[in-house]
């Protein structure tokens, strides 16, 4: 409810607004979008999406440059560290705005002051998913199985102080649950080994799920969202299942170098609300259970700032901590 009410207050005064004269001489290049994934994962699809509608939008091509590794904390500081004349932007995220900044003990950037924050784009709610040869059938069925076999399951993860670990940090800590902690290095891997069995449980974002999910091989029982995803209509949320408190998901912006011009900002701000109205764009996203949520500046900034408090009281709660 918050996130909307923010999302209500800001994109307004920007869509009626959506005439300003643009900067003169904005852009006169190729831009580029730094995503802080390797290419094929949710990231990289919305990264490819925005830079596509924001290169027709302004005239000049947006290149995708795919900059994963150390869980995105290489592209965010290299954009940190960029001229802050427009060019080289950031495609910000949950991981590198959110839940790094909460579990990281040395960070080489600032998530607020190093960088200007142009807007939120989009959201994708995590789910909790099981191997489907697992006998529970809801997530009340999960909780019980799990209690009466402590210790006995196990969630995967794309990594330690990954948002998957976040997630099963919550949802323990809600339930009163005993599993156990395993991860990979990235996302993949864990799913293959779900989809095996050689772990139980998953808290991750859709999009890397759906696939499996269509397919059988693995069983969602609930969205860590306010409301239920449009793409499982028949999951309940957390909060129906009796966890309200069990919220979480992906979401990525648009950031730049701290200091970029403010004719800069408002022409990528109003391009973006734009962009993030379009049908098409919002039918793209949605395919892969992604929702478009505009959300620009301040707000923006704000929405961050909270994020990254969440986090970091559950890593404090749960000792998640990378060196």
């Amino acid at each position: 409810m918050r996130l909307l009410c923010l999302m209500l207050a800001s994109i307004v005064p920007l869509i009626a607004s959506s005439d300003i004269a643009p900067a003169a001489s904005y852009p006169e290049r190729h831009m580029t979008l730094i995503v802080p994934v390797p290419a094929g994962g949710a990231g990289d699809f919305v990264g490819r999406l925005i830079a596509e509608r924001l290169s027709d939008a302004l005239g000049e091509r947006v290149i995708v440059d795919d900059r994963g590794g150390a869980s995105g904390t290489i592209a965010a500081v290299d954009v940190a560290r960029a001229a802050p004349d427009g060019y080289t932007l950031l495609l910000s995220s949950s991981t590198t705005h959110a839940t790094v900044p909460a579990a990281f003990k040395t960070l080489l950037y600032d998530p607020i002051q190093n960088f200007t924050h142009i807007g939120l784009i989009a959201t994708a709610p995590a789910v909790l998913s099981i191997n489907a040869a697992l006998p529970p059938q809801s997530l009340g069925e999960l909780v019980a199985y799990a209690k009466r076999n402590p210790d006995q399951l196990n969630y995967g993860t794309s990594g330690v102080g990954s948002p998957g670990q976040f997630w099963g940090e919550m949802f323990k800590v809600a339930s009163g649950v005993r599993m156990v902690h395993v991860p990979y290095k990235g996302t993949g891997p864990a799913m293959l080994d779900l989809v095996s069995g050689q772990i139980q449980v998953m808290l991750d974002g859709l999009p890397s799920q759906i696939s499996n999910i269509e397919a059988g091989t693995i069983r969602p029982l609930a969205a860590m969202s306010a409301e239920r995803s449009p793409k499982l209509p028949d999951v309940p949320t957390m909060a129906e299942a009796g966890y309200p408190n069990v919220l979480g998901g992906l979401w990525f912006g648009i950031s730049g170098p701290a200091g970029l011009p403010e004719d800069v900002v408002d022409r990528l701000s109003v391009e973006l609300t734009k962009i993030s109205v379009d049908r098409t764009f919002v039918n793209k996203l949605g395919s892969a259970g992604i929702l478009t949520t505009p959300l620009p500046g301040p707000g923006y900034v704000q929405f961050i700032q909270d994020e990254i408090s969440k986090y970091g009281i559950i890593a404090r709660a749960a000792n998640i901590s990378v060196n």
